[in-house]
This record gives structure tokens, sequence and C-alpha cells, in this order.
């Protein structure tokens, strides 16, 4: 079958298309270029990017800053806690209704926030990324929007923008990449979105990719970014076709596949009315 059918022509793995994006920019040559101008005018003129060379361009598959961050601190507690701080401390909603004491104790601290099963981890500091959304909404439901802002705190550990494009002296580019979905929302499950409908009624409330990616860029991160949003039709502003973007770029340099696969995988090609 792999001789007669070629996955090229109708692979439609988002990830994969992401990596042979990120292939063709890290090519010595003018593709970071063309690719930043494309995207500079199609964020009409608000992006900072500016035109480099590429070696000067850092580029990101599945960017997991605040995970991998927090990976690194190891054991650290104290470094955790102190982390878990400053960063709170950036966020609008924490500082208008004020920041809490948080108890002392691993095991309690823990707790605060992921409810019970918190009690168990007695030796070190959990991810935020592990934060219960029902105990944040026992500890701060009365608070819609302060609720909402430590949802998005937590959510902000586990987001993985699919290319993130980082340029000294510029913006960030954070690329959120489709093919036939649409924008992702949060909460996903079923029984957190139950939650967020009590607290803010019905599909009211709920935080859209795009935007908890500029929130973890812009607070927590203090570096606003610009957003690009790849699809598979054309759209306007930020929202980009595949094709357009992969018509600009050079693929000269690439083995004979890529250029297959760019003209011939039909999910490449606009999706009929």
């Amino acid at each position: 079958m792999l001789a007669e059918d070629r996955y090229y022509e109708f692979v439609r793995e988002e990830r994969f298309f992401c990596t042979i994006l990120a292939h063709l920019l890290m090519q010595d040559g003018s593709n970071m270029k063309s690719f930043l101008d494309f995207v500079g005018e199609k964020i009409d003129g608000r992006s900072t990017v500016q035109a480099v060379d590429a070696r000067d361009a850092e580029i990101y598959l599945e960017f997991s800053f605040l995970r991998d961050r927090w990976d690194a601190l190891g054991k650290n507690n104290e470094a955790k806690r102190a982390l878990i701080m400053a960063l709170l401390a950036r966020v609008p909603e924490l500082k208008s209704h004020g920041i809490p004491e948080f108890p002392e104790s691993l095991p309690d601290f823990n707790a605060f926030f992921i409810g019970p099963k918190g009690l168990r981890i007695t030796h070190d500091i959990a991810s935020p990324g592990l934060w219960s959304v029902a105990t944040l909404a026992e500890q701060f439901g009365e608070q819609p929007e302060l609720f909402r802002g430590y949802c998005k705190f937590k959510w902000s550990f586990n987001i993985k923008p699919d290319i993130v494009i980082i340029v000294r002296g510029s913006r960030p580019l954070s690329i959120e990449a489709k093919l036939e979905s649409g924008e992702g929302q949060y909460p996903s499950s079923t029984g957190e979105r139950a939650i967020f409908d009590r607290l803010f009624g019905s599909k009211q409330g709920h935080v859209g990719q795009i935007e908890l990616q500029q929130f973890m860029f812009s607070v927590l991160l203090d570096e606003p970014c610009d957003s690009l949003f790849l699809t598979r039709n054309p759209g306007t502003g930020a929202h980009v076709a595949w094709q357009e973007v992969f018509q600009k770029l050079d693929v000269a340099t690439s083995i004979g596949f890529v250029r297959k696969l760019i003209e011939g995988n039909s999910h490449l090609r606009p999706a009929r009315a």
C-alpha cells in the first residue's frame, strides 16, 4: 500500500505540518525573512517582529516554557514556591482581590490547590499544572473572575503553542496550527465545563487557546506576543492558510519529498464551502 498510496498526498497530522514549516524556517537562507515579512503584513502592522537572518532566531515546536522551567528547578521547593508567588503577583485578577496566605507545610500547600490528593505529596511542591479546577472552585468560586485567573495560571503550565519564534528585541511570535478543527477552548473536560457553566452561565467564561497563550506571554512571562493562526482556508488578519505560508518559502535545499508534500497534499488546498 505504501508504494501505491503516497501518504504525503493525504496525511493530515497538524504536528507534521508544523515540523515541515519549522524545517523550512531553520534553513540558512531567505525563508525566515520572507516568513516574518509576510506575518508582519498579515498582522496589519501591529507586529514588532523584524526581518532578521535565520541565525538570529530561535524556533521551538510545542513551546512548553513554564512546564520545563518548573522541571529545571528540580527538588528546590523554596525556588518553586518563590516562582509561584512571583508569577501569581502578575495576574491582574489576583492583584485586584489580593493573594491569600497559603499554607506553609508542603502537603497542606499542595492540598490547597489540588484537594485531598495533594496531602499525599509530602516532599515536593506539585506543579501548578496539576492544580484541580474543582478545588480552585471550592477555594475561589465565590469570586468567579478570581477563580478564572487561577485557572488560566494553572493551564499556562500545561499549554504548548505549536510553534514559537523568538527574535531578541522583538515580540515572540506564537503560532497555533490547525487543519480541520477550530480554536480550542479551556476547560476541555465535561466536569470542568460544568463548573464554569455554574459560575459564569452556560458556555460562558471559557478561555480560548489564543487568549491563554497571550496571557502566558504577556502576563506571566512579561513578554507580549504576536499571534498567528494557521488553518486550511485563507482568512483575514492573523488567520492565514498553510498554502499561503508555504508558497512564500523556498524548498530548493530540501529533499524532493517536501515539494511533493506541499504541492500534492489534499489538505493544504482550501476546503470546499
